[in-house]
């Protein structure tokens, strides 16, 4: 292993796909503690352009937390804060402002997926 092949193996690291004709699903490679892959999708609403988890996160979470208990809620309303995320019908989503910092939005996306999903380190144990 060397510089070069280690700058071969991160160019191209994300990758797109059409979904259908509004929405797309960007590979990552980043993947949930549990091995399931973080799946993110730029969904285009009338020239209105966000990025969905399409309530993956929450499902994942449910299964770990109680997400109705005031303390997992508190933490969930403070990392969305953080990142400038919403929760929509159960879906993470972020507004995509342009295309010259969508590497960056994506990059934050993940970071947020992933302190939701680990929330459980503020905690005792999960719920």
């Amino acid at each position: 292993m060397n510089i070069a092949d280690i700058n071969k193996s991160l160019i191209g690291s994300m990758s797109i796909s059409p979904v259908s004709a509004t929405e797309w699903e960007i590979h990552t490679g980043a993947v949930f503690q549990n091995g399931d892959e973080i799946k993110i999708y730029l969904v285009n609403d009338k020239n209105n352009w966000h990025l969905s988890d399409k309530k993956n996160t929450l499902k994942l979470m449910n299964e770990m937390y109680d997400l109705k208990a005031p303390d997992v809620k508190s933490c969930i309303s403070a990392v969305l804060r953080i990142y400038g995320f919403t929760i929509k019908s159960g879906a993470l989503t972020a507004n995509v402002i342009d295309d010259i910092h969508i590497v960056s939005l994506v990059y934050n996306f993940i970071m947020c997926i992933g302190q939701l999903a680990n929330m459980y380190v503020f905690f005792d144990k999960p719920e």
